[in-house]
């Protein structure tokens, strides 16, 4: 790692250390310094420098993915906003700088934003020119997704966010068609548009195999349509001190969420019905029941059932 370390766990002392072999240019040095500090803290700053060392030592991937475990602090500020797009793009992750744009998470400015936007469309068009291929090929997975394994489907629908917007959207509608894509693929591609503020109408099959007409930029995200927050709030009231179970049943209702995008509210017309039937399932409490008619409480039921088919199908 270069002059041995008198204090091997002194976190200043591997900072600075960092920071001179980043002076120097001498990445892989850096990386290793700045890696035992980030170990003992994991301080913005420090991920800050080694981000940059990473993204000099052609390291993207693990520069990202670092980037990552603190993005909300990176777009609070402008330096490192711009260094944590530029990672982005780096990993050609055109569609989460795409969404990010729209979004204006943080405290940029306006302007911050029409500036990335501007970047990010001149990497897509260089991208174009220099991986034709690789975007064909993977616009040919994605077009034939319902005909691999569930866990291709899964790995495939990631990869698209190296699609340019054009092409991702492109492919997008064509998936959220698809009767043999599982619906909470479709569900997330639906929502990916959402974010990205696609504002033309697009087709989408749900779960009762009709197509409805949707326009995404009008769209609630999955967890914050309004039928969804009032079942989540019955439950969380009486399960609050439980946050073990409120954990698990969060996680449950997310999933149960994506399934019925974008029409929970023509299904959950009476959340607490349905708070009832999911404390009995997940917490046992079968007296919540009794207030309710048992057609009301079969209902749900089936609609659980039907969940939990469609989670099964997750591990095919």
């Amino acid at each position: 790692m270069g002059e041995p370390i008198p204090f091997p766990q002194n976190f200043q002392r591997f900072v600075q250390l960092g920071c001179e072999a980043s002076q120097k240019q001498q990445w892989t040095e850096a990386i290793d310094y700045l890696q035992a500090a980030y170990e003992l803290k994991q301080t913005f700053a420090v991920n800050v420098l080694l981000v940059t060392a990473l993204l000099a030592d052609e390291q993207y991937q693990q520069a990202a993915t670092l980037a990552q475990e603190q993005a909300s602090a990176y777009l609070d500020s402008q330096d490192a906003g711009r260094l944590y797009l530029t990672v982005l793009c780096k990993i050609h992750d055109f569609i989460g700088i795409r969404k990010l744009c729209h979004l204006q998470p943080g405290k940029q400015t306006p302007t911050f934003w029409t500036q990335q936007l501007t970047l990010v469309k001149q990497a897509e068009k260089l991208y174009r020119q220099q991986a034709t291929q690789q975007i064909k090929e993977l616009q040919k997975a994605l077009y034939q997704l319902s005909a691999v394994p569930i866990y291709e489907q899964l790995n495939l629908a990631k990869r698209a966010q190296q699609l340019p917007q054009t092409e991702f959207v492109l492919a997008s509608r064509r998936l959220l068609t698809d009767l043999y894509v599982h619906p909470l693929l479709r569900a997330n591609f639906l929502d990916e548009l959402r974010q990205l503020g696609i504002n033309t109408a697009v087709e989408y099959l749900w779960l009762d195999e009709t197509i409805k007409t949707v326009v995404p930029a009008e769209l609630k995200a999955i967890t914050e349509v309004a039928s969804i927050q009032a079942l989540q709030k019955q439950l969380f009231t009486q399960l609050a001190a439980d946050p073990v179970l409120t954990q698990t049943i969060s996680g449950e209702l997310a999933l149960h969420a994506a399934y019925l995008y974008p029409c929970a509210d023509q299904v959950i017309t009476q959340p607490k019905v349905w708070a009832a039937v999911y404390l009995t399932t997940y917490a046992g409490k079968k007296n919540n029941l009794a207030a309710f008619a048992t057609a009301e409480i079969t209902a749900v039921q089936d609609w659980q059932q039907r969940f939990n088919r469609l989670t099964q199908r997750l591990s095919e």
